[in-house]
């Protein structure tokens, strides 16, 4: 039986990494995963009426749209369209998680993260259903941080403590922090999963540790 095959990233120095191996490391490895953003159904639904005459107005669920319908940062998706009719596929948005901190996402050339990274497992998210610019979002930004963590089998959650949007380029993405200090992840976790929910979108990405692992280390 032969060996399995290595990925570069073992078998190769960083200083050998070619611009395409670099790209399938920040989009395509065990630490850029992509998974989807769907639209759960029941939350778009209307709540009883008071009596037959008059009925509860439906509140404006829109990502980005604060209670009272005023739309409240520039991160910049499209809406996502209307919720789809009885029978047809869900509403979903394909998404990009990565571990920003991760020693071999920086060796292949991550855009820069804030100082206290260090502190903290950094993911970045792309492609969420956000408002394109002018909008700020501000409303949906504090439901990803509120509604995002980190999931292990027989241990508490680990919370976002932090959410920073991108500039410039990278207006469009949202640099999720975790925070390292009271119950770091292990190779014993064997799986991490980043849950998110926010407004009316439930995100969900597996991280198996063991394929996380560089140069003989666990790598986040």
């Amino acid at each position: 039986m032969s060996a399995a095959r290595k990925e570069f990233w073992e078998s190769k120095d960083p200083a050998g990494w070619n611009e395409e191996e670099k790209q399938v490391l920040l989009g395509q490895s065990p630490w850029a995963r992509q998974g989807f953003a769907r639209m759960e159904e029941e939350k778009h639904t209307a709540p009883p009426a008071r009596n037959s005459r008059e009925p509860v107005p439906v509140p404006d669920t829109r990502p980005g749209v604060p209670p009272g319908g005023v739309p409240s940062i520039p991160i910049g998706e499209p809406m996502p369209p209307p919720p789809p009719k009885p029978g047809g596929q869900p509403v979903q948005f394909r998404v990009l998680a990565r571990w920003e901190t991760a020693k071999p996402v920086r060796l292949a050339g991550a855009p820069e993260i804030p100082e206290l990274a260090g502190q903290f497992y950094v993911i970045r998210l792309r492609g969420l259903p956000l408002m394109p610019p002018p909008d700020p979002n501000a409303a949906m930004l504090q439901a990803i941080e509120a509604g995002s963590r980190l999931e292990r089998a027989g241990k508490p959650a680990i919370a976002c403590a932090h959410l920073f949007k991108g500039s410039g380029k990278l207006s469009n993405d949202v640099l999720l922090f975790f925070s390292r200090a009271a119950n770091p992840i292990t190779n014993a976790d064997k799986v991490v999963t980043l849950e998110s929910r926010f407004s009316v979108f439930h995100l969900s990405i597996k991280f198996p540790l063991k394929e996380m692992i560089y140069q003989g280390d666990l790598a986040l």
